[in-house]
């Protein structure tokens, strides 16, 4: 007679996978997607956090760089400073006698027929090229001024367009506006979908059936 005994069985335990978790594999499995999904979380973050580090606000004029091309090198180049210059002091009604570049800063005089008011610094103030102007001595009889200003540096990996805003951050401002756009609309829907799918559950029968009809109609539009 053979002695029957309730040893328990060695049983192995089978691991579960959530959707989530069969979702990540067949994306890392596609190459293809698994790229795109990467290239769209960095275009996400950068239009997200990127104008804060351009150093120009979207709706800042530039008036000396107008339509200036894409450079890796920081403006004014060549011969912009001397012409940006004598844009200011033309606007202020001064002649230039004479200016040197002193490596952040240049020093100019200027000269006119008429008594020249220290207050003519508000014209280089206004320019996108210079910054900080100093008046560093005036002629006896007030005829000459010297005057000092620093050279304000600028970088525009994309260039400005034809208003002299940098179009870089232009760029990233408004992939913002676009996912705001695309988040809001998706949103939208969501509101949406919801009270009108419960809406026809809940009054059911021939409501439900023309309520559905409608939505197969949307479906088939373009």
């Amino acid at each position: 007679m053979t002695d029957v005994t309730d040893a328990p069985l060695a049983i192995d335990a089978a691991v579960g996978r959530s959707l989530w978790a069969d979702a990540w594999i067949r994306l890392k499995a596609n190459k293809a997607a698994l790229f795109s999904a990467i290239y769209l979380v960095l275009m996400t973050i950068a239009c997200v956090i990127g104008p804060s580090l351009t150093g120009h606000d979207f709706t800042t004029i530039y008036p000396d760089y107008v339509r200036v091309p894409p450079s890796l090198s920081p403006y004014p180049q060549g011969d912009q400073i001397e012409g940006a210059l004598g844009d200011a002091l033309r606007r202020a009604r001064v002649d230039l006698v004479s200016w040197s570049d002193e490596g952040d800063r240049i020093v100019m005089e200027v000269s006119s027929t008429r008594p020249i008011d220290e207050r003519i610094t508000r014209y280089l103030e206004r320019s996108s090229t210079f910054e900080d102007p100093r008046v560093e001595g005036k002629g006896a009889d007030g005829l000459t001024l010297t005057m000092s200003a620093a050279i304000q540096r600028l970088r525009f990996l994309f260039g400005t367009d034809n208003s002299g805003r940098d179009l870089l951050t232009r760029t990233l401002a408004a992939g913002r506006v676009s996912l705001a756009i695309g988040v809001l609309a998706g949103f939208v829907a969501v509101v949406i979908g919801v009270i009108y799918g419960a809406a026809s559950g809940y009054l059911g029968g021939k409501t439900d059936e023309i309520m559905m009809r409608i939505v197969d109609v949307l479906y088939s539009l373009p």
